[in-house]
């Protein structure tokens, strides 16, 4: 009678076990998703930064042909500089 009280104790004892992992699995559960909405909003922001970029370099290739060599090695330079940046954003977001 002893042996079979003993085994319902660790039974008892390894349903609470597995309750209190279930527990944690779904704190951790939570977390991550509240992560993954972040790192999608910061996606979605930053996919937006990039349209706008590539529109602003489209509206200043059209113009170019007509800017004298100063204007167009700035424009180059600025071209490069939201290159850059476009390529770091990327980055991030394959990482996330």
């Amino acid at each position: 009678m002893q042996e079979l009280s003993q085994q319902i104790s660790r039974i008892q004892q390894k349903m609470q076990d597995l309750w209190l992992y279930a527990q944690k699995l779904a704190k951790e559960n939570q977390q991550l998703k509240l992560e993954l909405h972040e790192a999608n909003t910061a996606k979605m922001e930053l996919t937006q930064k990039i349209e706008q970029l590539e529109q602003s370099k489209a509206a200043l290739q059209i113009g170019v042909d007509t800017w004298n060599d100063a204007d167009k090695k700035e424009l180059a330079t600025k071209v490069n500089s939201y290159l850059k940046e476009i390529e770091h954003w990327l980055a991030v977001l394959k990482s996330a």
